[in-house]
């Protein structure tokens, strides 16, 4: 049987990085993306073509665009990667930005109804891996939208783990810290600037904590991605993989 997998949010940085060691392991693609000139800049790549890759564009915000996808769906999954996100920032009492429709829908609702939509199509033995973080585990001022809906990720890894258990269909979490991606130095660059601060220096004191003194790559997130979905881990479910120590910023 081939095996395919579906990854959201495969259009750049980690979720790129995850289609791309996929494919090298010999699964075949479905490959999630928002907008039709990622979709395009997808299909040009060598490792889409070798996967078999389908490629598809659409907003995982917009709720009909979501459940038209699920319902034209038809062919078996062996697993499904939900690593899309977005991160938006504002304070509970800022009163000019309110981030969290659009971060919920995109970071919590969407798993969700992929994963009820899609459900008959995966597998058994299955996998299911959701993208967490850092922020899964511990608060960050000015973060409320994007912890809620990334402890919200775990609270369902956990549960269908749980529920799915018994169908040989696995359900983990992996929970990167800070990964160099540009969704990553953008964030530093905007802390910074917002502190006074210089960018480079900002970023070396926040690597400086971790065990390894610097950030995670995208590969490195996909490595273990690849040994979840793989039959190596048949026996691991319902767990929250952290990558490094956890540094807070207030």
């Amino acid at each position: 049987m081939t095996r395919r997998i579906l990854i959201t949010g495969a259009g750049r940085g980690i979720g790129f990085a995850i289609a791309q060691v996929l494919a090298r392991d010999g699964f075949s693609l479905a490959l999630v993306t928002k907008t039709e000139a990622s979709a395009e800049k997808l299909r040009a790549e060598r490792f889409v073509e070798a996967a078999d890759a389908t490629v598809v564009a659409f907003d995982l915000a917009d709720p009909a665009a979501l459940a038209s996808f699920v319902a034209d769906w038809r062919e078996p999954l062996w697993g499904v990667v939900h690593n899309a996100g977005i991160c938006e920032t504002a304070a509970i009492a800022d009163p000019d930005h309110d981030p969290w429709g659009e971060v919920l829908a995109v970071n919590l609702e969407a798993p969700y109804r992929l994963t009820r939509g899609l459900l008959p199509r995966i597998s058994r033995p299955g996998r299911i891996v959701t993208i967490g973080s850092q922020l899964s585990v511990e608060g960050r001022a000015g973060y409320g939208a994007y912890c809620a809906s990334k402890f919200g990720l775990i609270g369902l890894t956990k549960c269908w783990a749980k529920e799915l258990g018994r169908d040989g269909i696995t359900v983990n979490a992996v929970c990167p810290g800070w990964v160099e991606t540009e969704m990553t130095n953008s964030d530093i660059d905007r802390i910074a600037a917002e502190q006074g601060r210089d960018a480079a220096a900002f970023k070396a004191e926040i690597a400086d904590p971790l065990e390894l003194k610097r950030f995670n790559s995208p590969e490195e997130v996909a490595e273990l991605v690849a040994f979840l979905m793989s039959q190596k881990a048949s026996g691991i479910t319902g767990r929250a993989w952290l990558m490094q120590t956890v540094w807070n910023q207030q």
